[in-house]
């Protein structure tokens, strides 16, 4: 009966070994999982700074190459308007529209 005793005294020690050393690995898998987390998050922010700075690079590279165009549109402009013998002139001159056409006529046909 001694042995049976001491068993019985021996099972919650055993349990309370065990459930420390459980509650031990619990405690640190969730430290891990925080540290985890928090380095994840920090790198994420880091990429969105960095992703940002590229977005303001593009962005400006394209206003320049819209400047190119638009200084390149105006110089065949006026290639087009030497070439055809335009000129300018002060004089003011004034369209009078005509009666409503069909294009621009309000009433269905």
């Amino acid at each position: 009966m001694n042995v049976a005793f001491s068993q019985t005294s021996y099972m919650p020690q055993l349990d309370a070994k065990v459930v420390g050393s459980c509650l031990g690995v619990c405690i640190i898998a969730l430290v891990v999982c925080y540290m985890y987390v928090l380095s994840m998050s920090v790198v994420h922010v880091v990429m969105r700074k960095e992703v940002h700075q590229d977005i303001r690079a593009i962005e400006s590279s394209i206003a320049e190459l819209e400047a190119t165009y638009i200084e390149a549109q105006h110089q065949v402009s006026e290639r087009i308007a030497q070439a055809e013998v335009l000129s300018e002139t002060n004089e003011k001159i004034f369209i009078h529209r005509s009666a409503d056409t069909l294009v621009l006529s309000r009433q269905a046909p």
